[in-house]
């Protein structure tokens, strides 16, 4: 199933770039919106009125930061004896 919100993230996001950049980037809904602004600002990015709360909505749900670390440590019990 498509997100709800692709639609409008499709029209309007990847007519400067491609949806590689959205896949690859992730932020929570303040960094999308800093990003925005930052669009908004320096590369000519159109105010998106009302789209602009549907496109947080899908960038957050589907681009938030993920939890990445290591595992772990294997406990010493566990550990071949020198």
């Amino acid at each position: 199933n498509i997100a709800p919100g692709f639609d409008v993230v499709k029209t309007h996001c990847t007519v400067c770039h491609s949806g590689r950049l959205i896949a690859q980037s992730r932020a929570d809904r303040e960094g999308w919106l800093y990003m925005i602004r930052w669009m908004q600002r320096t590369q000519n990015l159109w105010p998106l009125g009302s789209n602009e709360d549907i496109i947080l909505d899908y960038l957050e749900g589907q681009y938030s930061p993920e939890a990445v670390g290591r595992r772990k440590p294997i406990p010493a019990s566990l550990l071949p004896s020198s």
